[in-house]
């Protein structure tokens, strides 16, 4: 049975770091080389250095960057299959060679034509992690963190969740919700398809007593809030809606990808 490789994918700020240790804590192992915390994330990032470095390089390829919301090039995916053979050196200097392993960068969102054909070429089982968190509370934190116009920070949320649903069909997937992880992580866990550990179940707890949520909105002020496009309404409204990886349903984010707002 092949070894499975859990990927966290969510929009920067969306609980993506708790979400991955947590799950961590549980079975599958981190990368060797993980960042470390920062102010504005002192738990950590539990991602690696070299991946973020891989995929800044990616998207600066593709003339873009992390905080940048236009659509990619239509040739990206061609174009990122080049950056394959990278991945898989990085993973094979970076994962074990015989166990199941967690990686982690929202940036991920839209290189998956790079990652996906890597992990396969390792002989890895893919299994999408879809993290989700009220748009409205992503925009408030990079509004704080970094100076990001709301709109701005809208068109990224968009951009991610479309690439993550997009890109992850036909592989095994779940949607968590930040609020589901905080509320119920034995049930997260439980649908990622893990067991939770005894001897882990205090570290979670004692790791997620320090989640401070900041930015708290409601989905009913998302959905009543007239400055948020009704494109964006809609995304978060199905990922909400289906946790399952059955339950999406693939126009809705078709029609986002198509969208004026998302390619204006």
């Amino acid at each position: 049975m092949a070894r499975r490789a859990v990927l966290v994918l969510g929009m920067h700020r969306s609980g993506t770091s708790a979400l991955t240790r947590v799950l961590s804590l549980h079975g599958p192992a981190l990368p060797a080389d993980l960042m470390a915390g920062r102010a504005d994330n002192p738990r950590g990032f539990f991602e690696s250095r070299g991946m973020v470095a891989l995929d800044d390089a990616m998207l600066a390829a593709l003339g873009s960057a992390w905080d940048d919301p236009r659509p990619l090039p239509a040739d990206a995916p061609a174009r990122l299959a080049g950056f394959v053979p990278d991945c898989v050196a990085l993973l094979r200097d970076q994962v074990p060679e015989d166990a199941d392993f967690i990686l982690k960068d929202p940036r991920a969102c839209r290189l998956l034509p790079a990652w996906l054909p890597a992990l396969v070429a390792l002989g890895a089982l893919p299994f999408a992690v879809i993290a989700v968190r009220n748009p409205l509370e992503v925009a408030a934190s990079l509004a704080e963190r970094d100076g990001m116009e709301r709109l701005d920070a809208l068109r990224l949320w968009l951009a991610h969740a479309v690439a993550a649903e997009r890109d992850t069909r036909g592989i095994g997937r779940v949607v968590v919700h930040y609020d589901d992880l905080l509320r119920d992580w034995r049930g997260v866990v439980a649908r990622v398809g893990l067991a939770v550990r005894g001897g882990a179940a205090a570290a979670t707890e004692a790791f997620l007593a320090g989640a401070l949520r900041h930015h708290g909105r409601t989905t009913d002020a998302l959905l009543r809030d007239a400055g948020v496009p009704a494109v964006v309404k809609r995304a978060y409204a199905e990922l909400r809606r289906a946790p399952g990886e059955e339950g999406l349903d693939p126009a809705v984010f078709d029609a986002a990808e198509g969208s004026i707002f998302l390619r204006g």
